[in-house]
């Protein structure tokens, strides 16, 4: 295989880290010369381009890693794989583009804006060069994320420089499409070093029908989180969105950085499955299930206890009501790297791709009924409920399915020692909450993350110690 699999899962950790610090340091910025209002009309007219931009990628991100995997170590096979998806995603993006555009102009006289949408068609068009999917078939992982890196520092400098009134919402929505754009071009200067383009003898049949699969699953993953945004457009209002976005920033930021543990076991699990070596995905999947807890946890019980301070540090006092938004979501922190972790890789490579589109429906449906019924009386927090008991759901569902082809073991002690860790964890961090009231919100946050960090693994470590020898 070559690549270390703990060395390219530590790169995608940091690559997802990448997600948490560029929005922390951009949310914080952007909501204070923005504001709610201004940050509700980028995220509206984004969430629209994003469903479009889904359709135009079909399900070639996701069954594309799976393809590029399974045929590398074949040059030919490879460059013919890679051939005739790239040209399923050139006609997906120019048909998805053109669709957009109709919708864009039968919307312009609702409450949207035009110039914002007009912007945002870039990235659906663009996709035309979005072959992430190949590097990663590749476990090319450091490479993802140094040139990740790069693109986000540029991001941040021209915040810095064009976003400064709040007037400035285009240059705002300029800049969101330049992260992902940046990444496309770079993407495909790099190409010729893995494939190259041949147009003679493909074969675009085959592909569809798992395709559509990925797709369907895809966007049925994706839409129960595009949803709210959507629903809290229409049945509320732009504060509401905005108090929900830049809450739902925060918590996914995290839950997003925990999934990137196991997405690297995409590549990994699609050849040990194609060489039927069952042991070795059992024991991959129960050990980075047992990191996944050991981080998400107290990242999940920390937020809860500080969303006060982190809304006050990061969005300021206008974004008061994302504090009670943030503490239901956090619960996102463990349920997201189940539903998107190793459960997930199980069932995407080992052909159960029907499977895990059941799993996700079914958390679509519960979603939009919830949403339905629980915004109009609690707006954001409403949404955020719909949100988590949904992912619930979903990740419940891929535990089940999952066992009938792989049973993924917990190891028991591991477990009580995360438990007790945690709990031991929450007495400190209350007791310097208490102790730091009336010191510098910045300063008390950094000391209560600092000294609850180190409580919490010292705790565990001795705890694993003490159990080992029992």
């Amino acid at each position: 295989m070559g690549k270390s699999v703990s060395k390219n899962s530590a790169f995608s950790m940091m690559n997802k880290g990448l997600s948490v610090i560029f929005p922390l340091v951009t949310v914080s910025y952007i909501s204070r010369v923005l504001g709610a209002s201004g940050v509700g009309e980028v995220s509206s007219a984004q969430n629209l381009a994003t469903y479009f931009s889904m359709a135009a990628a079909l399900g070639i991100p996701s069954y594309g890693v799976r393809a590029i995997a399974q045929s590398k170590n074949d040059k030919n096979e490879c460059n013919q794989t890679f051939s005739e998806l790239f040209i399923i995603n050139l006609i997906s993006s120019l048909v998805a583009t053109a669709l957009y555009l109709i919708a864009v102009f039968l919307l312009k006289d609702s409450n949207s804006n035009l110039a914002l949408s007009l912007i945002f068609s870039g990235i659906i068009i663009l996709n035309i060069i979005n072959i992430e999917w190949v590097y990663q078939g590749f476990e090319e992982y450091e490479y993802i994320t140094i040139r990740s890196l790069l693109i986000k520092i540029i991001s941040l400098l021209l915040l810095l420089v064009f976003v400064r009134r709040k007037s400035d919402v285009v240059a705002y929505a300029f800049i969101i499409c330049f992260g992902s754009i940046g990444n496309y071009v770079l993407n495909f200067i790099n190409l010729k070093k893995y494939v190259k383009i041949c147009f003679h003898n493909m074969v675009l049949k085959k592909h569809i029908a798992p395709i559509m699969t990925f797709f369907v699953s895809v966007i049925a993953i994706e839409i129960y989180s595009l949803l709210d945004v959507s629903m809290l457009t229409a049945m509320s209002n732009s504060m509401s969105v905005g108090y929900y976005s830049n809450s739902t920033k925060i918590v996914k930021a995290v839950a997003n950085t925990l999934t990137g543990i196991s997405a690297v076991l995409m590549p990994r699990f699609s050849y040990l499955f194609s060489e039927n070596k069952k042991d070795e995905i059992k024991k991959l999947s129960g050990q980075f299930l047992n990191v996944t807890f050991l981080i998400s946890i107290p990242c999940c019980i920390g937020i809860i206890l500080t969303a006060n301070q982190i809304v006050e540090v990061l969005f300021g006092g206008d974004f008061t009501p994302a504090i009670a938004t943030i503490r239901i979501l956090a619960a996102l922190i463990v349920l997201m790297p189940l539903s998107g972790g190793v459960f997930c890789q199980l069932l995407l490579t080992s052909g159960k791709e029907k499977y895990y589109l059941f799993c996700v429906l079914s958390g679509t449906v519960v979603n939009a009924l919830l949403n339905y019924v629980l915004i109009p009386i609690y707006t954001q927090n409403g949404a955020a409920i719909a949100s988590v008991i949904a992912e619930l759901n979903v990740s419940v569902s891929m535990i089940i399915v999952s066992r009938k082809t792989i049973k993924v073991n917990i190891y028991h002690k591991d477990a009580l020692s995360i438990f007790l860790a945690a709990a031991f964890m929450t007495v400190i961090l209350i007791w310097c909450h208490r102790l730091t009231i009336g010191v510098s919100t910045w300063i008390s946050l950094f000391f209560e993350i600092l000294v609850a960090g180190i409580v919490y693994f010292t705790v565990f470590l001795c705890l694993k110690i003490l159990f080992q020898k029992s």
